[in-house]
């Protein structure tokens, strides 16, 4: 027999919302502020969260009034009155359970896609090309499924929460197909754009793989997404829907928020670098391919580019310099200061500035000519093309 709905539920919330504040844990860590959240921050630490709580409160509220969500053989005349009014409140119930499960699923698709937006805005044109062109499709699939639910499917509206009611009002069986289509079909894509972008990348095979294997987990999205809708058409008449609808959620929800945990897993832990045996190669699509006594002539613009170079006290050696951290930083833009301040600003946020494990030039394409590669910063959005840099140092001028 399987695990009680109430007990299971809650289970999966409590790992869901511990994922959920481990995550803006560590970008507050990231950013030692929490006004350097972003917005995918927000969206999962405010509006998700409550989406979700709505869900499982409600979820477990429907199961104990029920609905009118009964066989056409079933005689509501047996109901007494009080029965009757309290299924008419669950099946009000299911409305809101649907919306808040729907919000949860597609805030966390937008969640995921405003991150691969900021790794391939630069330095992928065709994968940000196709990441844009998802979320476009994903907000059309969001519009055309509430748009059938509050007009199509069950008319007049109030029909949804009438005791007795049509099949197609309670069951909501063509809701549930048109809404796996675009929220399968979505996940697939993204899924598929997310590896041959690790995959192509200029990361060590070591964090390749890692990375991979994180940004796989979306399998277990689908498949719950799979088995919710199996489940729903095998048995309409039936609660299972509603253990799938919470499995679903907090899947995509862990699955989401997983990616950003590594710095609270490294304070807590002392979990160590991806790769801390074998430093960055030296190239010109990585920070780490300038020299530490080099500081280029446009330094003093802007202290958002000064952030990006290193400091003389750090080697390519340095254990703390990578990270999983896939977020933006925020920009420095103290303009008017002198050249020494914005020195010390440099060397006091640094070390910060090494925790991320993946900047936007680690997916530069492999193949691109040196002349047409950009430097480019994800923590500040600093875009710096190859032929307008100072030509690179010799080697006695790097090693002297």
């Amino acid at each position: 027999m399987g695990m009680p709905f109430n007990q299971e539920s809650w289970i999966w919330y409590t790992c869901a919302v511990m994922m959920i504040g481990a995550r803006l844990i560590s970008r507050k860590i990231l950013f030692r502020s929490w006004k350097g959240l972003q917005i995918d921050d927000w969206i999962m630490g405010l509006i998700i969260t409550f989406c979700y709580t709505l869900l499982l409160v409600l979820s477990n509220r429907w199961l104990k009034v029920q609905s009118n969500l009964e066989p056409a053989t079933f005689d509501f005349s047996t109901l007494t009155t009080e029965e009757l009014t309290r299924r008419r409140y669950g099946s009000k119930l299911v409305i809101v359970l649907e919306q808040s499960q729907i919000l949860s699923i597609w805030l966390c698709k937008a969640c995921l896609l405003i991150m691969y937006h900021r790794l391939t805005r630069t330095a992928q044109r065709n994968e940000n090309i196709a990441i844009k062109l998802l979320s476009i499709y994903v907000a059309i699939g969001f519009v055309v499924i509430e748009l059938l639910y509050f007009t199509a499917w069950c008319r007049p509206f109030h029909d949804y929460y009438a005791v007795p009611t049509r099949s197609q009002c309670n069951t909501m069986v063509h809701h549930r197909i048109v809404k796996a289509v675009f929220n399968i079909s979505s996940d697939i894509i993204m899924l598929c754009i997310a590896l041959q972008m690790l995959i192509r990348s200029l990361l060590p095979m070591k964090r390749k793989i890692i990375l991979c294997g994180i940004f796989s987990l979306g399998i277990f999205v689908i498949a719950a997404s799979i088995l919710n809708i199996y489940y729903s058409l095998k048995n309409p008449y039936k609660a299972t829907w509603i253990y799938w609808y919470v499995r679903e959620s907090s899947t995509a929800i862990l699955v989401a928020n997983l990616p950003f945990t590594w710095t609270i897993l490294r304070e807590c832990f002392e979990v160590g670098a991806f790769d801390e045996t074998n430093p960055l190669p030296w190239t010109y699509h990585m920070h780490a391919s300038r020299p530490a006594n080099y500081v280029p002539h446009h330094m003093s613009t802007t202290a958002a580019q000064a952030g990006t170079y290193r400091s003389p006290n750090n080697s390519y050696g340095d254990k703390r310099t990578q990270s999983i951290e896939l977020g933006g930083r925020s920009s420095i833009t103290k303009r008017n200061s002198d050249f020494l301040t914005r020195a010390a600003i440099v060397n006091e946020d640094e070390n910060d500035l090494h925790e991320q494990a993946i900047r936007l030039h680690d997916f530069a394409s492999t193949l691109s000519p040196p002349f047409s590669t950009v430097d480019i910063d994800l923590e500040h959005g600093v875009i710096e093309p190859a032929h307008l840099r100072p030509p690179p140092p010799t080697s006695s001028a790097a090693t002297g």
